[in-house]
């Protein structure tokens, strides 16, 4: 095996790598129907995913392939010849698809394992994230396993973003450590901070415990999780426990000095730094008139909290359509951007990119290294565009007292 090379799977080895997919599968005792039902699931395509196969020559000895879009991804294969198995490949498979990952942005790959070959998975450090539903047999379920590709940016934000969402709070609210994590019981919901890895205590008691406080206020509560948070089966507990997902957003992260830069503003615009309780109504207003009634306490928020906030409006013809505020960390290493919310006829005009450059301009001003925004769908795009970073996704978990 001393010639091996690792390279991109040309298009014309899909066919050979769903073969050697199923001689690998072959090799765990399954019979040739079980196989056969299988074949659809191992089908390849090298030009639609990151396909690289090891070689000898003009040996294929095995192959893996990532899917998905940076930070979450998934390894979707991993398979070797029968021959090659037990020779030391899939650890050096392993460690080149984890450098590809890193190299392309991700920090999380979920991995469907062939469940004889969990133990693989656990050895290289991958750990049990739950069981998936198997894309071939009806009723099998497959172990649903994690790796974690932590980055010096992601751990900054563990370390630096994750504490505050517990420093800096509206003025009535009750914070209360219950053990690894805070619980904050403001005027409209609650929130759980968390931090990353909570797998040393009893998780379904912590987080009942959490549930209960709340129901006993008749309150509903929100458990913000991240992709890399601990335990992996996190997200399955909480849904147990009663909690429903809402909209993931991703993570992204920039050095403010990056983009503290001179906005450019489409003709008859302008954005100015306010204060005024008048002005947040006017945000209030335009939030409302785009998401609904469900944001009509935000001019409360940003009026009560205007001495954390940072807040921008821009405006066309006297009226606010758009705005946007920052919320500096205490320890001035990140802020976080907020807002950004635009009316219908001004979209795709580079209002949104003014408002990062306005915030990051006061951001660099202030001595802050580091903006972070928990992005939505629509922001991404233009914030990846900026030069933002992905670093993880977040998921909001709601409980809700019944009706």
């Amino acid at each position: 095996m001393a010639q091996i090379v690792m390279r991109a799977a040309r298009p014309d080895e899909a066919d050979a790598l769903g073969e050697l997919a199923l001689r690998s599968k072959a090799y765990w005792g399954y019979d040739e129907e079980f196989l056969e039902s299988c074949r659809a699931e191992l089908t390849v395509n090298p030009g639609a995913q990151h396909v690289v196969v090891a070689v000898d020559g003009d040996r294929l000895l095995g192959f893996y392939s990532i899917d998905g879009r940076a930070p979450e991804g998934e390894l979707a294969h991993m398979w070797l010849d029968p021959d090659v198995i037990g020779q030391g490949l899939g650890r050096k498979l392993w460690e080149h698809a984890l450098d590809s990952a890193r190299a392309a942005g991700f920090t999380v790959l979920l991995i469907d394992a062939e469940p004889k070959a969990e133990g693989f998975y656990l050895a290289m450090g991958a750990v049990k994230a739950g069981e998936t539903p198997s894309g071939s047999i009806p009723g099998r379920m497959l172990p649903l396993l994690r790796i974690d590709l932590l980055t010096p940016l992601l751990e900054a934000y563990d370390r630096h973003v994750r504490p505050s969402e517990w420093a800096d709070l509206e003025d009535e609210a009750e914070v209360t450590p219950d053990g690894p994590i805070v619980r904050i019981a403001g005027r409209r919901q609650g929130f759980i901070s968390v931090p990353r890895d909570v797998s040393d205590v009893d998780v379904d008691a912590l987080i009942a415990r959490q549930r209960d406080f709340f129901a006993a206020r008749n309150q509903g509560v929100e458990w913000k999780t991240r992709a890399h948070d601990l335990p992996a089966s996190m997200p399955s507990r909480l849904r147990a426990a009663g909690f429903v997902p809402e909209d993931k957003e991703t993570v992204m992260v920039g050095a403010a000095a990056k983009f503290a830069v001179d906005p450019v503003l489409p003709h008859g615009v302008t954005i100015r730094q306010t204060s005024l309780d008048s002005d947040m109504r006017r945000i209030e207003a335009l939030n409302v008139g785009v998401w609904g009634s469900g944001v009509d306490w935000l001019a409360d928020l940003l009026i009560q909290r205007k001495n954390q906030f940072t807040v921008f409006v821009a405006e066309a013809g006297g009226e606010v359509v758009s705005a946007g505020w920052m919320m500096p960390k205490p320890d001035k290493e990140f802020a976080g951007l907020l807002g950004g919310t635009t009316t219908a006829a001004w979209r795709g005009r580079g209002i949104y990119r003014a408002l990062v450059s306005y915030r990051a301009l006061a951001a660099v001003r202030m001595g802050i290294r580091y903006l972070s925004v928990d992005a939505s769908e629509d922001s991404r795009p233009i914030l990846e565009l900026l030069g933002f970073t992905p670093i993880t996704t977040t998921t909001p978990y709601v409980w809700t007292p019944p009706a």
